[in-house]
């Protein structure tokens, strides 16, 4: 069956356009392989050859990678010799402070049923207040056998009674004839606190008991010790002697 006029134009034309696109699909690669070529030589033309790798001596490498020597010891600096201390002499003992006996003894001396202390001190004791309180003092003579107060014969001696009166005691001190055996160091009226000092022994006369009552008296002091209000009389040697 042969092809129409229409058939074969229309074939013509197909085959015409499929050369054409042949054809130019080949420029296209040829074009392609051209620019690849055309860079390539560009690329290997640009290229610089990369420098050779140093070559390293070994004999350098030794030496640099060695360990250094270690330097030489420093001589130790000399260090002062110092002198042994001597140790601080131990601080020497301070005897520890004894208390004084008191010199100041009491006997027990009863007269009439009465009790009282004799008290016996070397001369310069003096007499310090047991107690707080009020000082009252009275003078005596002895005049023609009679203990008498308020008489002022200047050619006898004045005997002091010393008396110290607090709210629940009362003392009574019979020392020796006054300047002459016995300094008084109160007033009449004073008042005393513990430890005060009442009168000092100057002299080595017995107290005025001996004159007014008892020759064999020999004490400086004939001493005695009431409980107040009631008058009652107390034990004067354990009085003086346990304080």
């Amino acid at each position: 069956m042969g092809l129409t006029p229409e058939q074969r134009s229309a074939l013509q034309t197909i085959g015409n356009a499929a050369i054409g696109v042949g054809l130019g699909m080949s420029v296209l690669g040829i074009a392609f392989v051209v620019s690849q070529f055309a860079a390539g030589q560009g690329s290997v033309a640009e290229a610089t050859p990369s420098p050779a790798a140093p070559t390293l001596n070994a004999a350098a490498l030794g030496l640099a990678t060695a360990t250094p020597p270690p330097p030489p010891p420093s001589t130790p600096s000399a260090s002062p010799t110092l002198a042994p201390t001597a140790a601080p002499a131990a601080p020497t003992p301070t005897p520890s402070a004894s208390a004084t006996p008191d010199p100041m003894t009491a006997a027990r001396y009863i007269s009439s049923g009465k009790r009282y202390a004799a008290l016996s001190a070397p001369v310069g004791y003096v007499f310090l207040a047991p107690l707080a309180g009020t000082v009252r003092v009275s003078l005596y003579q002895f005049i023609d056998g009679e203990v008498r107060a308020g008489s002022s014969v200047p050619s006898l001696p004045f005997f002091p009674y010393v008396t110290l009166e607090s709210p629940d005691r009362r003392i009574i001190y019979r020392p020796g004839a006054l300047n002459a055996d016995t300094e008084l160091l109160v007033k009449n009226g004073d008042r005393a606190e513990i430890g005060t000092p009442l009168f000092k022994v100057i002299g080595e006369g017995a107290s005025s008991w001996r004159t007014f009552y008892d020759r064999g008296v020999t004490a400086n002091v004939i001493a005695s010790v009431a409980a107040l209000p009631s008058g009652s009389e107390l034990d004067p040697v354990a009085f003086f002697t346990t304080r």
